[in-house]
């Protein structure tokens, strides 16, 4: 043996920790780049898990829009053939049925006044009535019971109420019926 080591370890060492080397940077080059290519790809799978969430969520919204749609086209046409009726055929019965809504509970109806307004956008016309009752808080009461009960399709838009000394009162209600508008026409 010679004083620098054995054969192996002086020619055969060196020879192998370069070939050893080379090895580890041919690895490197060949698995860096497909490990940051698998990343990415992970990367974009997420994404376009996220983006596929989202775009459930909004085909969902939109389903639920949809539904809210055609539930308001049925209930509006269930609202146009069983609520409201032409002013020709529910007029003078509306106005008959909210005198007699007065005079339940023991009001006493004055003159009453009408006007009409056509609305815009639909085939319907809004009838404001204006009626002076004179009675007791109690009667009154009553009263905007009996409109709360009554099947016509009736709004309350305005009370004005003035009492004095005898607990009369005098209330002045201001009422909104609708008629649906003769097909292909506006107001008579």
């Amino acid at each position: 043996m010679s004083a620098a080591g054995p054969f192996w370890r002086r020619r055969l060492l060196p020879v192998f920790l370069i070939l050893l080397a080379l090895n580890l940077l041919a690895l490197a080059a060949w698995t860096v780049p497909r490990t940051l290519r698998l990343r990415s790809a992970t990367a974009r799978v997420a994404e376009a898990r996220q983006t596929v969430e989202q775009e459930r969520a909004r085909a969902a919204e939109a389903r639920e829009r949809a539904d809210a749609i055609a539930a308001n086209t049925r209930d509006l046409a269930r609202f146009y053939e069983s609520v409201v009726d032409t002013e020709q055929a529910d007029l003078l019965p509306t106005l008959e049925d909210i005198e007699a809504m007065a005079r339940a509970p023991g009001l006493t109806p004055g003159r009453r006044n009408f006007r009409r307004e056509e609305i815009e956008g639909v085939p319907l016309e809004r009838i404001t009535v204006v009626l002076p009752l004179g009675g007791s808080y109690e009667q009154l009461v009553g009263f905007l019971e009996e409109v709360e009960r009554s099947p016509r399709f009736l709004t309350v838009e305005r009370i004005s109420l003035r009492g004095d000394e005898d607990s009369e009162a005098s209330l002045q209600v201001e009422m909104s019926a609708f008629m649906r508008l003769p097909r292909g026409g506006g107001t008579r």
